[in-house]
């Protein structure tokens, strides 16, 4: 009887490596997908700061184009 229950309790090699396999994918998933989606963040962000540089810059060049346009237009006036 208590030869069948350490038997039973006993974890061979095979056992350990499916569970491991079977652990470690999911994990090894969800690691993965919590990187990229911090690296995604990251990406997000310099890419706002990004356009909002290139917004800003557009408004700088239509002011003065629209400086150099009424200059133009009040010199041929």
């Amino acid at each position: 009887m208590i030869n069948s229950l350490l038997a039973f309790g006993v974890v061979g090699a095979w056992e350990l490596l499916v569970i491991l396999i079977i652990l470690a994918i999911p994990i090894s998933v969800a690691i993965i997908f919590i990187l990229l989606m911090l690296r995604n963040k990251k990406e997000n962000i310099r890419l706002r700061l990004d356009v909002g540089k290139l917004a800003d810059e557009l408004e700088q060049t239509r002011k003065q184009k629209g400086m150099e346009g009424s200059d133009n237009s009040s010199q041929s006036g």
